[in-house]
């Protein structure tokens, strides 16, 4: 059960460095909002270090970018290989995002050598079309443990 979960900028050192200590059950590594367009690649490259080198005991969660940005499946390609216990897919409205994330998250499990279904998914729904597809969001795929 996850009682709290903490958003951390996945483009300041400093964050990444202290949030293991900070208390939460989980933490939520963002290479979305809080990370400007100029940022992206070395928001990734960041995070991906951070999951390797600072050895969490809280739940890592990465929040990447939405489906319609071009920003996605490099968020992906990065950190897929570092075997983040999730992946928070953003501004899901419908399960075929669900389904589009999920597939691409198993080539690179693929790609890497990674067990299929390691990496499990959050989706966060932000939209009204999103609450209304709920249901279908959180059946859409077997990766899917939790909506937010």
């Amino acid at each position: 059960m996850r009682r709290s979960m903490l958003f951390l900028p996945g483009n300041s050192p400093n964050i990444l460095l202290n949030a293991d200590f900070l208390g939460s059950d989980a933490i939520i590594l963002d290479l979305e909002d809080a990370v400007a367009p100029t940022e992206k690649d070395s928001a990734r490259i960041l995070v991906r270090n951070a999951i390797t080198s600072l050895g969490y005991t809280r739940e890592v969660i990465v929040r990447i970018n939405p489906v319609e940005s071009p920003y996605w499946q490099q968020d992906i390609q990065q950190i897929i290989k570092v075997k983040p216990e999730m992946i928070m897919p953003t501004k899901v409205s419908c399960a075929n995002d669900v389904k589009i994330v999920s597939e691409y998250i198993g080539q690179m499990e693929e790609a890497y050598g990674i067990p299929a279904g390691t990496v499990k998914m959050i989706p966060l729904i932000e939209t009204a079309l999103g609450v209304e597809n709920a249901f279908e969001i959180a059946s859409a795929d077997p990766r899917v443990t939790a909506i937010f």
